[in-house]
């Protein structure tokens, strides 16, 4: 039998394709995903309140307690939990902390002696009057970017995403 040799198929031309930079991502789909443009937001607004509140040391979360606590002298760490939808361990560490700091004082209520209490120390209203003048000027960054029906609209949409 006599065996034929085998041909070598065409070589087939490569397509030629539109090089993709090493740095692009392909996001298409996940930019029309609400979840997505908020995270992207959340980031940028949490980037821009580190460096305005860089001098203070305090994490959004920390000025948020720092500000119910100025508002609500003697508020339970508990309520504060309640409201900021915080669970009762993590607001215990940013309570501890803002203690460590001579920020706030845990005091034993006169009402209830197993209820603890949480007022400003002089040093924390200091330092709490300074970090709301920062914040303005966070507000400022973010609100300058709409016109006021416009973040009224917004305010009124990021309230119904919370209920």
């Amino acid at each position: 039998m006599l065996m034929q040799p085998i041909q070598a198929s065409p070589k087939r031309k490569p397509v030629a394709r539109k090089p993709v930079p090493r740095h692009h991502v392909d996001t298409t789909g996940m930019d029309e995903l609400l979840g997505y443009q908020l995270r992207l937001a959340y980031i940028a607004i949490s980037r821009h309140f580190s460096s305005v509140m860089s001098n203070f040391d305090l994490t959004q979360k920390q000025t948020g307690v720092l500000w119910l606590i100025g508002a609500n002298g003697g508020v339970s760490q508990i309520s504060l939990a309640k409201k900021l939808d915080m669970d009762r361990a993590s607001m215990m560490a940013i309570i501890d902390r803002l203690q460590a700091r001579d920020l706030i004082v845990r005091a034993r209520s006169r009402h209830d002696g197993r209820r603890q209490e949480l007022y400003l120390t002089p040093k924390g209203r200091r330092v709490l009057s300074q970090a709301k003048a920062a914040l303005t000027k966070h507000e400022k960054w973010m609100t300058d970017r709409f016109s006021e029906s416009e973040l009224a609209s917004l305010m009124d949409f990021l309230k119904r995403i919370r209920k």
